[in-house]
This record gives C-alpha cells, sequence and structure tokens, in this order.
C-alpha cells in the first residue's frame, strides 16, 4: 500500500473511531451516573407511623416500575377518578398498579415479549403522549419483584397528589381515559413528554421522594429504584 493511500486509510480509521467511540462514551457516562445516583442516593425523612397505615408498594421488572397503591383509601376516591378500572365488587385489598411513560410504547407492548428495539427507541426520542398505565391488581405475594413500602398519612398524601398532578382532564375535571384500555388495564392521558432523563422510573422515584422516602435524584433504570430502598 502506498503511503498516501495507507495515510488517509489510517486518518478514515480514527474518524470512523471517533464517530463511534462518542456515543459509546456517552452511553457509558449515562450508565455510570446512573448507578452513581442510585449508590449515593437523596435520603427520605422519619415517617410517623401510627398503625393501620395501608402498605405502599414498588414493583420493579428488568426495565420499568410501577407503583401500587391500595384501592380502599379514606384520603381519595379512586373509583370516581379511574372508573374504568375500579368497577363495583373488587375485593376490599385490590391495589392499582401505576406507571407513567410513552402511550405508544405502553398500547404496543402488553408484555415484555412484544417489546421492538425501534419502539423503544422511538419512545425514548420524546414529544409522543404521555399516560399512566393503570391496572388493578391483586396484593402482591411476599419474595416476588415488589417492595413494601412504610409511608405515613401525610407521604401517602402526597404520594396521591403526585399522581392527580400529572393526569390531564377534561372541561368536567375528568382524566381522561385513552382507546386501547380495556379491563383490568386503562391508559389515562399525562402531562409530560417521555425522554431519556425522563424515564418511567425517573416518575417512580419522583413519586418515592414525594413520599418522602430514599431515592435517586437521576433515576433512568428499574435499579435506580430500588437500589435506595434497600436499607427500608
Amino acid at each position: 500500500m502506498r503511503p498516501r493511500l495507507r495515510s488517509l486509510v489510517r486518518s478514515l480509521a480514527r474518524l470512523l473511531g471517533s464517530i463511534v467511540g462518542v456515543p459509546v462514551l456517552l452511553l457509558l457516562a449515562y450508565a455510570l451516573a446512573a448507578i452513581a445516583f442510585a449508590l449515593f442516593p437523596a435520603s427520605g425523612r422519619q415517617q410517623q407511623m401510627k398503625g393501620g397505615e395501608p402498605v405502599l408498594y414498588v414493583c420493579a421488572s428488568l426495565a420499568h416500575t410501577d407503583i401500587l397503591l391500595p384501592i380502599r383509601d379514606p384520603l381519595v376516591d379512586w373509583r370516581a377518578l379511574f372508573p374504568a378500572n375500579v368497577p363495583d365488587g373488587l375485593p376490599s385489598d385490590a391495589y392499582l398498579a401505576i406507571g407513567w411513560g410513552d402511550l405508544a410504547f405502553f398500547r404496543d407492548t402488553p408484555t415484555w415479549a412484544d417489546v421492538k428495539i425501534s419502539a423503544a427507541l422511538d419512545a425514548l426520542i420524546g414529544g409522543h403522549a404521555t399516560a399512566f398505565r393503570v391496572v388493578a391488581v391483586n396484593p402482591p405475594a411476599p419474595g416476588g419483584e415488589c417492595q413494601s413500602l412504610k409511608v405515613d398519612q401525610a407521604g401517602r398524601q402526597a404520594v396521591i397528589d403526585h399522581v392527580l398532578s400529572k393526569l390531564v382532564r377534561d372541561a368536567a375535571g375528568r382524566p381522561l381515559v385513552q382507546p386501547g384500555s380495556t379491563w383490568p388495564i386503562a391508559y389515562y392521558l399525562t402531562e409530560g413528554s417521555y425522554g431519556p432523563f425522563d424515564t418511567c422510573n425517573q416518575w417512580a422515584a419522583s413519586t418515592l421522594a414525594a413520599a418522602g422516602l430514599p431515592h435517586a435524584r437521576f433515576a433512568p433504570f428499574s435499579f435506580s429504584v430500588t437500589w435506595p430502598l434497600s436499607g427500608e
């Protein structure tokens, strides 16, 4: 290979390496920041438990986190707010699993087996409608993927207010249920746009913050939500 051609090939290789290397470095920095914030979370406050407080849960899969709130709660009438999820006849110990995210992604991926990389990347780009996915569920079984949360009445009210503040409502003040809602799953339109720095897990972490629990200030992954709770 001639010297000039060899030099050109080396220059092109360096250029390609720099182009490929920048996204890799950004992804690495993103992941390292998430780990650091999860290992050194913001502390919570002392919960003033009085006994008889309903138990809340956080349930995490590999990529997503839901907050579970008891349907029967004297602080809020979920039946009026989420009628598609709280019909008559539900067990008194039932819960609502509430998760925030990209509406199209929720609709297109009813189970994790349906996840497509293209759909996930499209959600991360942002700019789409977002929603709460609300599911009526039984109380979590011990030892599963859910962790119980000790939250006092003030913290529970703050969590409820945090959820309600994100809902988009119609002229009558009712949350906007979205097409594709079929018992026991319903989608309710919310404020905000999904993106790399405002993910479903970031919303869950902000819910823990509202409750006065330890939380990561930057929480793009499900472990970002659960690791700070390890000492609870």
